[in-house]
Order: C-alpha cells, then structure tokens, then sequence
C-alpha cells in the first residue's frame, strides 16, 4: 500500500508539472450554472439500439456531406482497434483530477457514480477500445458545419434543405457507445485539417481565479484548454495525416458490451436502414478492414436474414424491398399533381412489385436514401411491397420540415401551416395507396387461358353448356367458356388469385400430436391427461394416436426438430363453388415439390382485417383430408401442376379467402 501511495505521488507530481500552466482539457463554467448529472437526455435516446443508431445518424451525416457533382459514392469507413490509456488526450488530467472532483460532487447519486467508476476503472486499464469511423469523398468539416457539431445544442447546418438531419441530436449518438463519453473529431476541409475532443461529462465545483464555479458537462481537448480546435491529427493508431477530404471519429473507451457483435450488428444495420442508398450508389461501408458493403453484397446479407428466425423478426420487412429492385419487372410511377404545394411533377417516384416476400409496406425514403419509416395500412389483401423515393428539391424541403429528431416518421404539427402539410401528407399517402391497388387489385374476368382450363371446370362435366355467343376465337390462345348452373349446385360466382405465398419465419410442429377427432381422444401422456378434446383443440399430445385420429400411413406431422417454412412463389386461386354451403375450391400451383404440407386459411373481412375461418371438411381427388380449425393437411405437392382441394367451410355466406402454406421442402 505504501509503495503504490508513493507511486501515485510520482504521478501526481510529473502532472502537477506538466499541467500547470496550460491545462488541455477545459470544462466551461461560471456561478450558479444548472447541475449536470450522469443522464444526459441527449445520449439516453440512444440507448436502447446503440449500434443501430450509431450507424444511421453517421452515414447520414456523412452522405450529407457528399462532394456535389461527384460521380463517387461517399465511403465510410468502421475500425476498431486499442490504443494505450495513456496516448488518450488529456489521460493524467483526467485520471487524477477531473474524475476524483467529480466523484467528490455526486456522492449521493447512484447512476452517475456508477459512470464515474467505469471511467476510473477504464483509464487504470494498460489499453482502451476505440471504434474510428472515416468517411471519403466528402467535403469534410466546413467552418460553419464545426461550431454546430462542437459549440451548438438543437442546431444543424447542412449544405441544402434535401439533407438527412435537420436538429443536431444525432450527433449524440457516438457518444451512446462510448463507457468515457469521448469522442475525437478530426478533419480536413477547406480550411484545412482541424482536431478536438468533446466529453460529455458531469458538472462539479471547481475553482477559477480563487472563485467557487460550476463547470457545465461537457468538455473540450482544444488548443491551449480552450473550445478552439488544434492543427493536427491526433494520430492515433499511428495513422499518417489525411490527404483526401473527410472526417474521422474517434469514439474512446468503446462500449466493451458491444465489442463481441458490432460488425454484425452495424452490417445488418446498414442494410436495413440504407438499401436504397446503396441500390443508387450513394453509399459504400467497409467495417473492420474485411467488409465492403454496397448492392451487390445485398443478396449475402438477405438471404441470412431470410434464414435466421431471430434477424427475420427484427429486420421482416428488408427482403420484401430487397426484392422489389431485384423484379426485372417491378413498376414505377412518377409523383403528379402536387403543385399546389411547389412540388414539380417526378420529383418522387413509387417502386412496386408483387414478387418475392411482399409484406404489404412502402419503404418511405427522401434525397440521401436513408429510410424514414414504413408505410402500411394499404391493404390487407392484395399482395404487393414497395419503395417510396422523394428525390427532389422541393419535397425534401417539405419533408424536412415535417420529420422527427429521430428521423423515423413525419407529422403536419411540425409545420407552421399544419392544415396544408396535413393536407400534403395525406395526399401523397394517398397517391401511394391508389396506385398500387389501381395496379394489384384482383379483378373478376370472363376469360382464362385456355391452357389449364380443365383444372378449374367443376367435377361434373355434364353442367358445362357452351354458349356460342360467349365463345371467341382470339388465335387459339384464349377461349371464353360461361359456366352455366343446370344440373348441379356448383357455380363460379368469381375467382381471386395471388400469386405469390409470401413469408420466410419458421412455424413447425413437432412429432407428437394426433388430429382433431369427433370424440375425446385415448392417447396419453405418461401422466393420465388426455389427448385432443372435440371443443376446438386442433392436436392432442400423448404415445399414441386417439381412436379418430390420422393412421400411421397419414401422418401429417414432422419429425422432431424438423421445422416447416412459410412457402414463396406458390400461386393459388380460391374459387367459389356453392358458397350457401360453405363450399370453394382451392387450386395450388408451387413451383417446387412440397410434403408435410399445411394450408392455413383466413377471411378478409370488407375493412380489411384478418380473421379465423372454421374448416369443416376438405377432400383432395376425392380422398378426405386431414383438417384443423382453419388447416388443411396434405402429405404432398407437386410442382409445376395446378392441383385442385374441395373445402367446405362452416358458414353460408360470401367470404374473401386468403392463403398461407407451410412445408418441408
């Protein structure tokens, strides 16, 4: 103990020595300032997605700095490494004087004491992480840009009104990740390379000129203890100086919590929020000196999300917009008629397709790509994704205006006029709504191809009648054929058909279970309770199978952790058959062959919401199937054939079905 107290002393001497002249790192004061703890509202907004966050606000920033004119996409640049605690700016100053006044201050108050033990723990250690992030062709740190990042609160100066940000809060984002609050900024622009550090600290009482002050809470690594920036890099990592325009950060004391994931983490992120900035080529990431992001490396990251369960549910909606820029065929439509709002005709455009794993959404977008939110409530129905891209001048000015801090939503109260932007948004919402279901909505035809007619024709061919009238001969590739009802009860009163099966989670079920029987089952599970009930339970669970359940040459469950997957590219088409008894006909065409497979059926009710429907019977080719309480089962489908299911439903009017199929492939 003796011998570490003298060491200390060493220290102490060597920076009372050193600093007392010219201290490097300077915390702002004056009498009676307002006390700043630990929970600074600035970086707690960032706390809850760090990583996430980290990544949107600084690729915003630095695609808003982009080079005017410039073929290039902007390059940000994600490294990690370790420097030595004590090439950290400041590191004695800080070590053993800054943090000892401040643990002096907050004795009382358990979550600022609990930051200020980490950063004393953190500069005891021999290294410290750091994250730096560098962007490439760039303007850099203009004159203006640098007072709003360092020495303003709520401000934002960007180069036009079609930038990203618009409130300066994003910059508190690096910050969120850093267990020291430090983060380095250094960069070269027109005025030439320029460096300072920013802590955001706590406040404590401190003396000036023989007088008590209180230090506001944050802090700055300047030239000679001041807000002033140095001219120099800080050369950390033992980098050279910049030659190209740019901006590097340097988040010190790197979040060791988020240290394992963060080029995962930042990857996935990066894709989700800019896909449409990487599909423009604005924007190319490389992280960690391995991974180089832009559109071609999109399918790889995808197709990972596509097949990990956990990433499908925090990122569902990214493959559906990923895949409407890989349809060859998606649509677009130019944004018309909103000059009443200074808004010229094409200044945005709505991308759609209805392939892939739609999910019903519209990805809203302004100028720099980056995505502001998802659009829904267009239709439960009809099967469609979409990507909405305000490029221009005067509708990124609107929408600038209108946009949250957090840069995920707009809203009319933000405006001066909130009539007019109510009215504006509500229009372009609405422009978006009408063409898709102009585009996809399902209409009933008199015609069908002829090829593969026979598949839709009812099972009994003698109440067909051919009227001449309704037969046109269009060069033997389209045939009109009126289904009369003569002889039977079956009717086509209309026919809706969605061609794709959208989706991509997991819903399997497990060997065990026994169908739905018309009687209390006998199967047991070791422990005396019984298997399936007749009161709607769809499974009962237990050694054996209950006296009206499935044989063991109809098993219509999968093996133990095998697990069944929502099916894409299947076309199916619900007919209507006789629906006072409850009866339509299903016709599925898959692409690929299916076993194990499970149909699962919903009604769409007029408002658009989805509800169950009881399946009462379901027969294929004659052979009954098994059933749930809106499931079909069938052991097998073949591919590339139009293979017709007989369902009755248990009620007797007009219903809008909807399909999803899971299966083993």
């Amino acid at each position: 103990m003796e011998k570490w107290g003298k060491r200390r002393k060493k220290k102490m001497k060597l920076f009372n020595k050193s600093h007392s002249k010219n201290s490097e790192w300077y915390f702002p004061g004056g009498k009676d300032l307002q006390m700043e703890s630990g929970s600074n509202a600035s970086l707690e907004m960032f706390k809850d997605n760090p990583l996430d966050s980290l990544a949107r606000e600084i690729c915003q920033n630095s695609l808003d700095a982009g080079i005017e004119g410039n073929n290039k996409p902007v390059r940000v640049e994600f490294t990690s490494f370790k420097v030595k605690a004590e090439n950290i700016p400041g590191y004695l100053e800080l070590k053993y004087e800054v943090i000892n006044k401040a643990m002096k201050q907050w004795p009382n108050e358990q979550k600022t004491m609990s930051m200020l033990r980490k950063m004393d723990r953190i500069l005891k250690n021999k290294f410290v992480n750091v994250l730096k992030i560098s962007d490439y062709n760039t303007t850099g740190l203009r004159k203006e840009n640098w007072k709003s990042l360092i020495e303003q609160v709520g401000s934002s100066v960007k180069k036009d009104s079609s930038s990203a940000g618009s409130f300066g809060i994003g910059k508190g984002a690096p910050f969120a990740v850093s267990d020291l609050r430090m983060v380095l900024y250094s960069t070269l622009a027109d005025e030439g390379i320029q460096s300072i550090g920013v802590m955001k600290f706590v406040s404590y009482k401190d003396k000036l000129n023989g007088e008590t002050i209180i230090t506001q809470g944050t802090g700055y690594y300047g030239k000679n203890g001041s807000k002033e920036p140095i001219s120099k890099d800080f050369g950390l990592g033992g980098e050279i100086s910049r030659t190209e325009k740019g901006t590097d950060i340097y988040i010190i004391g790197f979040n060791r919590d988020l240290i394992e994931n963060w080029t995962k983490e930042i990857t996935y992120s990066l894709a989700n929020n800019f896909l449409f900035s990487f599909y423009t080529n604005k924007l190319e990431v490389i992280i960690d000196n391995k991974v180089k992001l832009n559109y071609s490396k999109m399918n790889k990251i995808v197709e990972e999300i596509r097949n990990d369960k956990k990433l499908l549910r925090k990122y569902e909606y990214l493959p559906g917009y990923y895949d409407v820029l890989q349809d060859e065929d998606h649509k677009e439509f130019n944004l018309t008629g909103f000059k009443e709002y200074g808004i010229k005709d094409g200044e945005a455009i709505l991308y759609t397709s209805n392939k892939g794993d739609v999910n019903r959404r519209v990805l809203m977008t302004r100028n720099a790509g980056m995505k502001i939110k998802d659009l829904n409530r267009i239709s439960s129905i009809i099967k469609f994704s979409g990507i909405f891209y305000a490029h221009g001048k005067n509708i990124n000015g609107i929408l600038k205006q209108l946009e949250n801090p957090n840069h995920n939503d707009w809203s009319k109260d933000r405006s001066e006029t909130p009539k007019k932007a109510g009215r504006f948004l509500k229009d372009m919402n609405r422009f978006i709504k009408e063409t898709i279901k102009d585009t996809y909505t399902e209409k009933v035809a008199d015609e069908v191809d002829a090829y593969g007619v026979s598949d839709f024709l009812p099972e009994d061919i003698n109440s067909i009648r051919l009227s001449n009238k309704k037969v046109k001969d269009k060069g033997h590739k389209k045939v009109a054929i009126e289904i009369e009802k003569i002889n039977t009860k079956s009717k086509v009163a209309r026919v809706r058909e969605n061609n794709h099966i959208t989706g991509g989670d997991d819903k399997g079920v497990t060997k065990g279970g026994v169908g739905q029987g018309d009687s209390f089952g006998t199967a047991y599970d070791g422990r005396g309770h019984r298997g399936g009930s007749s009161t709607g339970n769809n499974f009962g669970y237990g050694d054996r199978p209950g006296e009206n359940g499935p044989n063991d040459n109809d098993d219509m469950f999968i093996k133990n952790r095998n697990s069944q997957k929502k099916i894409t590219n299947v076309k199916y088409r619900c007919i209507e058959v006789d629906h006072q008894n409850g009866m339509y006909r299903l016709m599925v065409k898959p692409d690929k062959s299916l076993s194990n497979v499970r149909i699962d059926l919903d009604v769409i009710g007029d408002s658009g919401k989805k509800d169950t429907v009881q399946i009462t019977k379901a027969t294929y080719r004659g052979k009954q199937l098994n059933i749930g309480y809106s499931n079909v089962y069938i052991q097998s489908l073949l591919a590339g054939s139009w293979q017709p299911i007989m369902i009755k439903l248990n009620g007797n009017t007009r219903l809008k079905l909807e399909v999803e199929i899971y299966a083993n492939i």
